[in-house]
């Protein structure tokens, strides 16, 4: 089947070589943008029970527990201070009171 003295396989091979044209120009227009800083939102993790705090709270909006600074228990075996949610002392390893 001819269209206006071009094959349909001539025209639709046309058709791709422009598309592929335009598609690579809008790719190397991307690269070379510099990169949209995005903005990223600072929480605190409380310590007790996991929630999510701005870092403008002082107590967790969840459970009360004080974020600054956070809870700490001393380890039995070594005197060490660690955060309260360690279940092992990081200095002699062992298992820390709950």
């Amino acid at each position: 089947m001819e269209c206006r003295g071009i094959e349909m396989g001539e025209a639709f091979s046309a058709g791709l070589g422009l598309a592929f044209g335009l598609v690579m120009g809008q790719y190397m227009l991307q690269a070379t943008r510099p990169p949209e800083k995005v903005a990223v939102e600072k929480v605190l993790i409380c310590q007790k029970c996991g929630a999510q705090n701005p870092v403008e709270n002082k107590f967790c909006c969840n459970c009360g527990q004080g974020l600054y600074p956070p809870p700490q228990i001393t380890c039995k075996k070594c005197d060490s201070k660690m955060l309260a949610t360690m279940k092992f002392c990081g200095n002699c390893g062992s298992a820390l009171p709950k």
